[in-house]
C-alpha cells in the first residue's frame, strides 16, 4: 500500500511540473529582433536611397546595436559609437537609428519644422537641444542609454545634442536619424552659434559613401 501511495504522489508531482512549466516559459523575454544593418570598422551599411554606408571617425568605440518595436508603431534599429574616458564616462557619442513605420501605422515622417541642412549632397533636417533630465522610460533615447550602460559606460548629463534626419522622398515612411551628443557643463538652452557649431562638428566626424 505504501508503494502505491508513493507512485501516486510521484505521478501528481510530474503532472504539476508539466502544467506549470508552460506558464513560466511565457514569462521569458522575447528573442531579440535580428539586426538588418551590418557594422564593420566603424562603418554602418545603409539601405536608403542616396548613399550606401556611413562611417564614424577613429577614436569612437562601437557600443553595439539593437532592434525593437518602438511604441507599437515603428521598427527601430539603433547603433551607437562613443568616445569614452578612462573612467568609463562618455564625452561624445553618435547614435544611428534606422526607423520605418509599421504597415498598420498611418501617416509619414515630417520634420518640416526643423532647419534644412545639406550634408554630403543630400538634404537633412537638423535640430539642436540640450539634454538636462533622464529620458522618457519607454522612448528610444532610454533604449539607447541602456545599450550604452550595458557596456559599463556612463552617459553625459547634461549633454548638448544635434539631430540630423534623412527621410527619402518616395513615401516618407522610412528615415535615418543621426544624433551626435557631447558632454557639457551648461543646462541653458543652446544659442544659435552653439547650435551651428555643434551641427558642424557632428558632420565633420562622419563620412558618407554614395
Amino acid at each position: 500500500m505504501q508503494s502505491c501511495e508513493n507512485s501516486i504522489m510521484k505521478t501528481i508531482a510530474m503532472a504539476v511540473v508539466l502544467v506549470c512549466w508552460p506558464a513560466s516559459a511565457l514569462t521569458q523575454s522575447p528573442a531579440p529582433m535580428p539586426l538588418q544593418h551590418q557594422v564593420r570598422n566603424n562603418s554602418v551599411r545603409v539601405d536608403l536611397p542616396g548613399f550606401t554606408s556611413i562611417s564614424v571617425q577613429r577614436g569612437f568605440r562601437y557600443a553595439g546595436g539593437q532592434r525593437f518595436i518602438l511604441k507599437g508603431v515603428a521598427d527601430a534599429e539603433q547603433h551607437a559609437f562613443a568616445e569614452v574616458d578612462v573612467d568609463g564616462a562618455i564625452t561624445r557619442f553618435y547614435w544611428f537609428q534606422f526607423e520605418s513605420l509599421l504597415p498598420a501605422a498611418t501617416g509619414a515622417y515630417d520634420y518640416s519644422t526643423d532647419s534644412l541642412a545639406e550634408f554630403a549632397g543630400l538634404e537633412w533636417r537638423a535640430q539642436v537641444r540640450r539634454y538636462t533630465a533622464p529620458p522618457e522610460a519607454e522612448g528610444d533615447q532610454a533604449a539607447l542609454y541602456k545599450l550604452l550602460a550595458a557596456r559599463g559606460w556612463r552617459v553625459p548629463l547634461p549633454a548638448l545634442r544635434a539631430r540630423l534626419v534623412y527621410v527619402p522622398a518616395e513615401d516618407r515612411r522610412r528615415e535615418l536619424m543621426i544624433i551626435y551628443g557631447e558632454a557639457t557643463s551648461s543646462s541653458a538652452p543652446p544659442t544659435a552659434k552653439e547650435s551651428a557649431d555643434l551641427i558642424a562638428r557632428a558632420q565633420a566626424g562622419l563620412r558618407l559613401v554614395r
